[in-house]
């Protein structure tokens, strides 16, 4: 039968009682006297834990002792405090935690990196990377005077980086020719944040180290770069083009120039040949008017007759004689007959008389009707 059945009450395991308060004060009491049995005089664990005791405190006051280097200067606190900035050599402070010793290397040049993206004078996005020399001149102010002097300086440098940066344009910013200059400016400018914030840091030099564009400004850049190049190629097409026709009209100008010379050369000689004529023709008309005029009236038929093809001719009895002068000129250059020459449509009005036949009163009318 299991202990927990009813009815088997004398199987029943015993409860625990509560642990009683007077052994916990027993407990103490016994403690108590080991430990004035120890600090007993003429006690041999007496003397070790007195012993124990001292060489404790001895290295505990050993360990303020210090040795600072040349380039190091040794910053001293008291209860956090500070209390003096020890120049390099030995000596000694109150042990923590009643004094403490920071050192710091006052001559080491650390290098603080930094990258930022900026914004050019022609509005153009550049990835600038540069890099600062710094050492930690003043101990005091390095450690006390800003909460985070790493971080002012690096937010100091991105500020002044920037803003020299949107003074200049990207292709200066590419080629290195301005960062030589942005370096020495951006230095003074750094130096000069930092003495009014009393950082305690001297800075030595800022390098720019990589000036890279973007690579979603990468592909704009290409094209403004061929933009830039055909409009540069379509200039000097204009300006070849303008040349040419430049050279062009020159030349053309001067041959009608030269042109305009030589015509009025030729009008000027045309008016002075035809005047000394003219004169030459009103002196003969003054010695013989009738032979003059005669001979002026016959000039002026043949001029006219020279260049004609057909002459009607007026016979006075109403018959109109058409004379083919061409195709008589091609007839006496190929000798053939005069026959052939009239034309089967000629219009005739009256019977044709050849002109060797007409009698001399009729020439001397012709002639008095001329």
């Amino acid at each position: 039968m299991a202990w927990n059945q009813p009815g088997d009450d004398n199987r029943r395991p015993a409860q625990r009682s509560a642990p009683d308060s007077a052994s916990l004060d027993e407990m103490l009491r016994r403690w108590q006297e080991r430990v004035q049995r120890l600090w007993r005089p003429g006690s041999s664990r007496g003397r070790v834990a007195l012993t124990l005791v001292g060489l404790a405190a001895a290295l505990w006051l050993a360990s303020g002792y210090y040795q600072i280097g040349a380039s190091w200067r040794g910053v001293v606190q008291s209860f956090g405090r500070y209390v003096s900035t020890e120049l390099p050599g030995s000596g000694w402070h109150w042990p923590w935690p009643i004094q403490t010793l920071t050192k710091l290397n006052v001559e080491q040049v650390d290098s603080l990196d930094a990258k930022s993206l900026t914004l050019t004078s022609d509005q153009s996005l550049v990835d600038l990377s540069w890099s600062v020399q710094y050492r930690k001149a003043n101990p005091r102010l390095f450690l006390f005077q800003l909460r985070d002097p790493l971080s002012v300086l690096r937010q100091t440098s991105e500020t002044v980086v920037r803003e020299l940066t949107a003074g200049d344009a990207l292709p200066s910013l590419l080629s290195g020719d301005a960062r030589e200059r942005l370096g020495a400016e951006a230095r003074e400018r750094i130096q000069q944040t930092l003495d009014r914030y009393g950082a305690g840091i001297e800075v030595s030099s800022v390098n720019l180290t990589d000036v890279e564009l973007p690579d979603p400004v990468v592909a704009a850049q290409h094209e403004a770069d061929r933009a830039a190049d055909d409009r540069q190629r379509a200039v000097s097409d204009a300006q070849t083009y303008a040349d040419d026709l430049d050279l062009k009209a020159q030349a053309a100008a001067q041959q009608q120039i030269s042109d305009a010379q030589v015509y009025a050369t030729q009008t000027v000689a045309q008016a002075q040949a035809d005047a000394e004529n003219f004169t030459q023709l009103a002196t003969a008309y003054a010695h013989s008017p009738r032979v003059t005029r005669d001979r002026l009236y016959i000039q002026t038929i043949e001029d006219i007759l020279t260049g004609s093809r057909k002459i009607f001719v007026d016979s006075g009895s109403g018959t109109v004689i058409n004379l083919p002068v061409d195709k008589l000129a091609e007839a006496i250059r190929s000798g053939t007959p005069h026959a052939a020459i009239v034309p089967p449509t000629a219009e005739v009005s009256a019977p044709q008389v050849p002109s060797d036949r007409l009698g001399g009163d009729d020439r001397s009318r012709d002639r008095g009707d001329r």
